[in-house]
């Protein structure tokens, strides 16, 4: 009776070590691969670490290409490890071929007691008579084997087998976790090596624009120019038009027209000096021409000029006939407000977002425009472009004369 409990205490005891060897080498390797990351860092931690505690001969670890339709030795332990992390004179294995072949095609492991007696065995290195075959599976897809071998027959025992099946089921996801992070870095250093192409194509795009932007405006700066040239020139046409008659009215006739071609060229003198060969700087614009009419009509008595205009970038589309209206309103008070009389004119701009009001006042013996009977181009002139801008025009004849024009910013 007592034999008998020693020997159930006995088989308690071997149970007890068995199991905790059993834990410490999973422990082992779920420990090691704690800070595995690259798939051959895990195989390697695996076969070298983990397996070496089972004190087996040899273990190879494969995985199956998919590109070469093989199974690979990618980590080893025993004498296929000669040194560091190198497999000595790895084989490549055809699913269905050998024992490692055809555990990987069935996806179920199995313990071979003898192999001189399995027609499947297939010698590597050198013939060793007992193997244990797990496969290394991960949601139903086997994606390699892990493979041991020993001399001696029968050294494998179903305790191994648990072991290395559990081994294989964490070696299997950690592979797997692997592989996608590889597949996320490739997709991420293809983002960025796509990104950075698409950047440089951008980059290139942008500054052939910006060269052929410069371009244009350099055309269209020189075209500015030379319309303002040719506009000088018609009116050195106009002044020997203008020095070959006697005829007052003519003469005045001429001024007139050589006074609003001078009020279209400044606009284009001022594109070609603007950096903004689109817009004119409306407050600069004004005070020149104040400057250039003011030279051209002397009078009898004093002129005190006072401008306050709002700094305002506006369109040539605009400019053009605002310059315009400013010359014919500006020319009329110095042609006849002040024949009897010191006075003052006044511009004065303000403006919204999207409407500009612009008032020029003077202070001279004021004009009828009731009763006027004389010549009306210039109002007629004044009428059209204002309509041209889509403006409104108003005026008043109180002490002294005012024009008072609105018209939407566009």
């Amino acid at each position: 009776m007592t034999s008998i409990n020693r020997t159930d205490t006995e088989l308690n005891f071997e149970a007890l070590l068995q199991k905790e060897k059993y834990l410490e080498v999973i422990n082992s390797f779920a420990t090691s691969l704690i800070h595995a990351e690259t798939i051959d860092e895990i195989v390697w931690t695996v076969a070298k670490q983990a397996i070496a505690k089972l004190d087996y001969y040899d273990c190879v670890i494969y995985l199956y290409d998919e590109k070469a339709k093989h199974l690979i030795q990618r980590a080893a332990f025993g004498p296929k490890n000669p040194n560091d992390m190198v497999v000595a004179n790895p084989i490549k294995i055809k699913p269905g071929n050998g024992i490692v072949g055809a555990v990987f095609l069935s996806g179920i492991g199995e313990i071979i007691n003898d192999t001189s007696k399995d027609l499947r065995y297939i010698v590597d290195d050198e013939m060793r008579f007992s193997e244990i075959s797990i496969p290394l599976a991960h949601k139903g897809k086997i994606i390699g084997v892990l493979d041991s071998e020993h001399p001696n027959k029968n050294f494998f025992s179903e305790q191994d087998f648990k072991m290395l099946s559990t081994v294989a089921a964490m070696l299997s996801t950690k592979i797997e976790q692997a592989k996608s992070n590889e597949q996320l870095k490739r997709y991420q250093i293809n983002l960025e090596k796509l990104v950075s192409r698409k950047t440089k194509q951008l980059e290139d795009s942008n500054r052939d624009l910006t060269i052929k932007n410069r371009e244009k405006e350099i055309l269209l700066k020189e075209i500015h120019h030379r319309v303002k040239n040719n506009m000088q020139i018609i009116i050195s046409l106009l002044n020997i038009q203008a020095n070959s008659t006697t005829n007052e009215h003519e003469m005045s006739v001429f001024n007139e027209c050589k006074d609003r071609i001078r009020s279209m060229a400044m606009i284009h003198e001022r594109l070609y000096l603007e950096n903004d060969i689109s817009k004119i700087t409306l407050e600069e614009y004004t005070y020149e021409l104040v400057k250039e009419l003011s030279t051209s009509y002397t009078t009898n008595h004093k002129v005190k000029f006072d401008l306050m205009i709002e700094p305002l970038q506006i369109s040539i589309d605009t400019a053009i006939p605002l310059g315009l209206i400013l010359n014919e309103l500006i020319t009329n008070a110095l042609k006849h407000a002040f024949k009897t009389q010191d006075g003052k004119l006044s511009i004065v701009s303000n403006h919204t977002e999207k409407v500009m009001t612009l008032v020029i006042r003077d202070s001279g013996e004021g004009f009828d425009f009731e009763n006027y009977t004389g010549l009306t181009f210039g109002l007629e002139l004044i009428d059209i472009l204002v309509a041209q801008i889509n403006g409104t025009l108003s005026y008043s004849n109180e002490d002294g004369s005012a024009y008072t024009i609105t018209f939407p910013l566009t």
